[in-house]
């Protein structure tokens, strides 16, 4: 449903301030696929404490799915493509919002802001990190420095 009323300034203005955020993932995927890197950037987690983090993988997901590997992309972290597509289409969305200059109101708004999606979504994100860190340890994958 496509609201009436024009934006107001501040509502332009947080739309391209989350606009940036949502674009800048997808940006840097296809820019580290050609080979750019910023220097120094790690990850703290991993680099002080030897643990993977939660997102670990998700950068290499990203790159995968800007190459449209989604098989690659999985392997690297389940919730990469779905990131993706989801950055993807709430990227769409406030660019129509802002060349319409209208706020639009879809479903999804309405189901996203339930809090009981978030934590559904937060669970299921911290359950495959653990699921992964248990599979890694398994495995022996995990670095030197950590102590069981």
């Amino acid at each position: 449903m496509i609201g009436r009323a024009p934006l107001t300034p501040t509502q332009r203005r947080d739309r391209w301030i989350i606009l940036g955020i949502l674009l800048s993932p997808i940006i840097g995927s296809f820019v580290y696929n050609r080979g750019w890197q910023i220097p120094g950037l790690v990850c703290p987690l991993y680099h002080f404490t030897g643990i993977p983090c939660p997102s670990c993988g998700l950068t290499r997901s990203f790159m995968a799915m800007a190459r449209g590997d989604v098989l690659r992309a999985v392997q690297f972290h389940a919730f990469g493509p779905l990131l993706y597509g989801v950055f993807l289409l709430l990227a769409l969305h406030l660019l129509l919002e802002l060349v319409l200059n209208r706020a639009i109101v879809l479903p999804y708004w309405r189901w996203l802001a339930r809090h009981r999606v978030h934590w559904g979504i937060l669970g299921l994100f911290l359950g495959y990190y653990l699921w992964r860190l248990a599979t890694w340890y398994q495995r022996g994958e995990l670095p030197g420095r950590v102590v069981w």
